[in-house]
């Protein structure tokens, strides 16, 4: 895969965790590209739904996530399970509606342990045109989701030891 075509990326919770923490595994990875978002090789969002749960234990994580731009958050799930307000909602009723049709085929394509949070925030990446969702979450980016997921939708799902690469081979190029 080229990745000339890699500019927005949209981080999952666990790489705001992993990027806070030096004895994380993707930890080396994360730095690669925050360096890459602080020199405008790509640029770095966050969604609503990694917010609602790092704002959980306001730390380091929570921090680096604030400090990104936000994505629209468009809402899908039941009432209980909504993370914004409605003024922070974006799309029309088809949208929400199209929208829990592919949070409840994400639900069949990936491991069962991914959670709404983890489908919030890819959609809200599908939904703005992300190039990669970047995480670190098997459920998702183990190779039989990553795979069918691909399959049906055009936004890349990668971990961040891949996008690292990805991105040091373009600086290399």
């Amino acid at each position: 895969m080229g990745n000339a075509w890699i500019t927005k990326v949209v981080l999952d919770t666990n790489c705001f965790i992993d990027a806070t923490n030096p004895t994380s595994r993707a930890h080396e990875a994360l730095q690669i590209i925050l360096k890459a978002s602080n020199s405008g090789k790509i640029t770095l969002f966050v969604s609503l739904h990694s917010l609602h749960e790092l704002e959980q234990k306001p730390d380091d994580a929570f921090a680096l996530a604030k400090a990104l731009p936000l994505l629209p958050h468009f809402p899908i799930g039941t009432w209980g399970e909504q993370v914004g307000t409605w003024s922070q909602a974006a799309g029309t009723w088809e949208d929400a509606k199209r929208n829990e049709e592919i949070q409840n085929d994400l639900k069949k394509l990936s491991k069962s342990g991914a959670d709404i949070r983890d489908r919030g925030a890819y959609i809200d990446a599908l939904c703005v045109q992300a190039d990669v969702f970047v995480t670190s979450d098997n459920d998702l980016v183990g190779k039989g989701p990553s795979s069918r997921i691909a399959e049906k939708y055009e936004l890349t799902i990668m971990t961040p030891v891949k996008l690292a690469f990805e991105l040091s081979s373009r600086s290399r190029q």
